[in-house]
């Protein structure tokens, strides 16, 4: 999928929606403003099931970080493993 972004007047998105859609499918985020302010985007729905597959990744490893337990290799050592 493509990173490009690109800002758009929600007026101009609105008139042109369904190019508009056809853009974000190919992989590119929009970014809707209202006055010169972002104020929504337009996103892939694979994309958003990539990053929040990501932070639960992430979560996981920090959670593990934080773990209390024994190593692997000391348990071994201990049973002459």
């Amino acid at each position: 999928m493509s990173k490009k972004t690109t800002t758009m007047p929600i007026t101009k998105a609105r008139i042109n929606l369904g190019a508009v859609v056809r853009r974000v499918v190919a992989g590119e985020r929009i970014t809707l403003e209202k006055g010169g302010i972002p104020v929504a985007a337009l996103v892939d729905p694979r994309w958003i099931e990539d990053m929040e597959d990501a932070l639960e990744l992430a979560r996981l490893r920090l959670s593990q970080k934080h773990e209390k337990g024994v190593a692997i290799e000391k348990v071994l050592g201990r049973y002459g493993v």
